[in-house]
């Protein structure tokens, strides 16, 4: 059985990743009236950065398994063991990460570090731990 968790989105975040692209093609569309070109070149790097963001940022979810645990931004994957995650705990960490909130779950790795942000982290504990507790006694037998 797999149990899916939507990211959670901070707003700030959302503002940054959607009204910049946004704001710089707004830019570009009042240059068009100064020079075609910069105006041109603004408005196709504002698509550019707004495409590689939704590219590699969005949709963000993670899936769990009874024997892992699926980290999916786009285009990027990362499957890790539930035999490998030795801790998790809440965390506001800043660090860069398939995160699109700083309400962050940080998972401890054998061999480093996940941070994720499932959007209901206290079901998602719940639900790791559980599962994290079934792949051990599996193990052990």
């Amino acid at each position: 059985m797999s149990t899916h968790y939507p990211s959670r989105f901070d707003l700030w975040l959302k503002v940054v990743l959607i009204g910049a692209p946004i704001g710089v093609v707004a830019l570009g569309a009042y240059l068009l009236t100064q020079s075609a070109g910069a105006g041109v070149i603004t408005i196709i790097t504002g698509l550019g950065v707004g495409g590689l963001t939704a590219l590699f940022a969005l949709p963000c979810h993670y899936t769990l398994t009874n024997d892992r645990l699926i980290i999916r931004c786009r285009l990027l994957t990362d499957e890790v063991p539930l035999r490998n995650i030795k801790h998790a705990e809440k965390s506001s960490s800043l660090w860069s990460a398939p995160a699109l909130s700083l309400q962050r779950v940080k998972l401890t790795l054998e061999d480093g570090s996940r941070v994720i942000s499932p959007l209901d982290r206290d079901q998602f504990l719940t639900d790791l731990k559980a599962r994290c507790a079934r792949c051990a006694a599996t193990q052990g037998s």
